[in-house]
C-alpha cells in the first residue's frame, strides 16, 4: 500500500510539473504570437486603446505640477519656476457627428513657487492645451496620414513593449512663424518613436527628437539675436503614461504620468529651456448644479 501511495505521489508530482510546463509553454507561445502579429493588426489594437484612453480622461480631476527651467550650457538648471494647477478634462462636442469633439482642460492655478496664487499671476500661458491630444496621431482616422515601422522590443516600466517608429512624409522644410518679437516653429524635421504594451496594446511612452539642426533669421525689420540669426539645435519631447485605480466604481484607466520637453535655440534670449509636467492625485470629477430662480 505504501509503495502504491509513493508511486501515486510521484506520478501526481510529475503530472503537476508537466502541466505547469505546458501552461508556461502555451503562455510563451501566445506571447510570441502576439509579438509576431502584423503591424496593421497591432496598430488597429493601439487605435482602440487610444479611443479608450481619450474616453477615460473625460471627467477626471488631477493635479498638474509644471516646472520651467532655464538651463546653463552644461544643461544644469540656472533658474526655475514651479506652478501647480488643479485641472479637469472636459469633452467639448463640435457637432453631432460621432468623434467630432476635442478635449478641453480647465485649470485653476493653486500655487506659484510654493506660495498661494494671486490674481495677477500669469501662469496660464505656460500651461499648454491638454495631453489628450498626445496620442491623436494613433486614432484610426489619423493613422492613414503616417507611415509606421515595427522596430523591435524593449522593456518599459517593467513591461514588455513593442517599439514602433513613425515616419512623417510630406512635412517639408523647417519653417518659423514670427509674431512681433517672438516666434514659433511651425515645421521641423522630427523623428518619432512610441512604445506599446505587448499585452494590452496601451501606449506606454512617446518620444520625438529633432532630426537635424537648422538655421533661420529674424524678419529684416526686426533684428533680434546676434546678427538676427538663430540655430535650432535641439528639440526633445517625451510623454509617459501609467494606469491608475479609481474608486466608486472601481476602475483602472490609462492616464498621463509625466511630460518633458527640452529645447535649445542658439541665439535666443533664453537659448536652453526645459519644461516638465507631472500629473498626480487622479480622481473622479464631480460638480454640483444649483438652480436659482429669478424673482
Amino acid at each position: 500500500m505504501r509503495r502504491g501511495v509513493r508511486h501515486f505521489a510521484h506520478v501526481f508530482a510529475l503530472s503537476s510539473l508537466l502541466a505547469c510546463a505546458c501552461v508556461g509553454a502555451c503562455a510563451r507561445q501566445a506571447e510570441a504570437a502576439r509579438a509576431d502579429e502584423p503591424l496593421h493588426v497591432i496598430l488597429a489594437r493601439v487605435g482602440e486603446s487610444v479611443g479608450r484612453y481619450h474616453a477615460g480622461l473625460f471627467g477626471l480631476a488631477f493635479t498638474e505640477t509644471l516646472t520651467l527651467e532655464e538651463l546653463r550650457e552644461d544643461m544644469t538648471p540656472k533658474k526655475s519656476r514651479e506652478f501647480v494647477f488643479e485641472s479637469v478634462v472636459l469633452r467639448e462636442d463640435l457637432s453631432e457627428e460621432e468623434g467630432d469633439y476635442y478635449a478641453e482642460t480647465v485649470r485653476r492655478l493653486k500655487t506659484v513657487d510654493g506660495r498661494a496664487a494671486r490674481k495677477n499671476d500669469e501662469a496660464e500661458r505656460f500651461a499648454v492645451g491638454t495631453y489628450a491630444e498626445a496620442l491623436n496621431f494613433l486614432l484610426p482616422r489619423e493613422q492613414k496620414l503616417y507611415e509606421f515601422k515595427l522596430a523591435g522590443e524593449d522593456t518599459v516600466a517593467g513591461r514588455r513593449a513593442l517599439r514602433v517608429e513613425l515616419l512623417r512624409p510630406g512635412e517639408g522644410e523647417p519653417s518659423v512663424e514670427w509674431k512681433g518679437n517672438s516666434f514659433r516653429v511651425v515645421s521641423a524635421p522630427t523623428r518619432w518613436t512610441f512604445w506599446v504594451d505587448a499585452e494590452s496594446f496601451d501606449v506606454l511612452r512617446v518620444e520625438s527628437h529633432l532630426e537635424a539642426p537648422f538655421e533661420f533669421e529674424s524678419p529684416r525689420l526686426l533684428k533680434v539675436g546676434p546678427k538676427g540669426k538663430f540655430r535650432y539645435a535641439r528639440q526633445d519631447y517625451a510623454v509617459t503614461f501609467r494606469r491608475v485605480r479609481l474608486k466608486e466604481p472601481e476602475e483602472t484607466r490609462l492616464v498621463p504620468d509625466s511630460v518633458e520637453a527640452v529645447t535649445v535655440i542658439e541665439g535666443a534670449g533664453h537659448p536652453r529651456t526645459r519644461r516638465t509636467t507631472r500629473f498626480s492625485d487622479y480622481r473622479r470629477f464631480r460638480s454640483d448644479v444649483k438652480v436659482v430662480e429669478e424673482p
